[in-house]
């Protein structure tokens, strides 16, 4: 299936800048439900309504690319449930959702928890509430669209998505469609997996995300994994570059994580303990400043790296793809990396002051400068303002 052309792919810099937006805005959606919104004749922030800041914030790379840089108008998308802020975020940003839904999360009538055809007023394509059925209903839509290009002739092309949370993959039935015989040779289907190595309240310490990539490889799937940024990529390759990949590779899930808490030197002193003189020789060269976007930079937050694996699994037309897509709970929030933060909401000073954090390429911080400004009729979506 075909993608945007490259000459009408918004730049990097521009993608950076929507991906700060819908940040900003998916976690202010959260915010105003808990903490602004009056809630059954309540004050404010006497009730809890939930939502997923830090489980968006993980996310928010990896649909900014695909919406913004690879969708065309056919495409279909079962989005991961705890990301519902940021699909709203997108769908606003489009212009297909009025801005009186962003202060409705988990209000009657307003957006629903989790993405829902039939409740929302901008889902379309798939219902994701239940946990591990969202993610195989692309699949049975794909082959549903091969039998009746089969019986009636072609169609329009379209590539059928799944955006499923690593945790999504203990669910049974997923592997049972997988498996499924019928289901195979469908390379209209890619999925993309949000590998933050989190489960509810903590960090998964043997998440064998190899094992996992085996499984679909055995099953007949083209396997992709976007595990380091293009910052770390270029770091492997230096001369000595390779001890670096073997110290993280090397690194615990629980230990890693704990690096986003940390920035200049006390990140270098966590980061490089008990490592070795060489290595700590190579790295003296990064000065402090660029210490954390290097470490920090996972594949699942760098949108040109996201970019490749997408082109990769389209290059595949005679079976489906996945996309192992590593990200950290919490990205550019305060909180990322904190195994505690599955249902937390950032504090009011913290949602009003959180800017680009976790490696974050942009220089920018508070919120006006990501604060949304669209142009009315805007007949691009990324053609946004500063």
């Amino acid at each position: 299936m075909t993608a945007p052309t490259v000459s009408t792919l918004p730049s990097v810099t521009t993608l950076e800048a929507i991906q700060q937006r819908l940040l900003w805005l998916a976690v202010r959606i959260v915010d105003y439900a808990n903490h602004d919104r009056a809630n059954h004749d309540r004050p404010p922030a006497e009730i809890k309504v939930g939502g997923h800041q830090a489980s968006s914030a993980s996310m928010v790379g990896i649909m900014t690319s695909l919406w913004f840089g690879h969708l065309n108008g056919d495409d279909k998308v079962a989005v991961k449930p705890h990301a519902s802020p940021v699909y709203h975020a997108i769908k606003y940003l489009t212009g297909e959702l009025d801005r009186s839904y962003l202060t409705q999360l988990r209000a009657y009538g307003g957006l629903q928890a989790y993405p829902s055809r039939t409740k929302d007023p901008d889902v379309a394509d798939f219902s994701t509430g239940s946990v591990g059925l969202g993610a195989v209903a692309p699949l049975f839509a794909a082959m549903a669209r091969r039998y009746i290009e089969a019986h009636f002739g072609p169609q329009r092309p379209a590539r059928f998505i799944a955006l499923v949370g690593d945790a999504e993959l203990d669910e049974g039935n997923i592997w049972e469609a997988i498996a499924d015989p019928a289901l195979q040779g469908l390379g209209n289907v890619m999925w993309i997996v949000d590998v933050n190595r989190q489960s509810l309240d903590r960090v998964i310490p043997g998440m064998k995300v190899h094992k996992l990539m085996k499984f679909f490889a055995d099953s007949g799937w083209h396997v992709v994994e976007a595990k380091y940024g293009h910052l770390l990529r270029e770091a492997f390759a230096q001369p000595g570059g390779e001890l670096l990949r073997r110290h993280i590779d090397d690194m615990s899930n629980e230990e890693y994580q704990s690096l986003f808490a940390h920035r200049g030197t006390a990140l270098r002193e966590r980061f490089l303990a008990g490592a070795d003189g060489e290595l700590v020789r190579f790295m003296a060269g990064v000065p402090d400043e660029e210490l954390a976007p290097l470490v920090q930079n996972l594949g699942g937050h760098d949108l040109r790296v996201l970019a490749e694996a997408y082109r990769a699994a389209d290059a595949q037309a005679e079976r489906p793809s996945v996309v192992f897509a590593y990200t950290v709970k919490g990205w550019g929030l305060p909180i990322a990396g904190d195994p505690l933060n599955h249902a937390a909401l950032l504090s009011r000073r913290r949602s009003t002051h959180s800017g680009p954090r976790s490696g974050s390429t942009s220089s920018t911080s508070g919120t006006a400068s990501i604060l949304i400004r669209r142009r009315a009729g805007c007949a691009r979506p990324w053609a946004v303002r500063s």
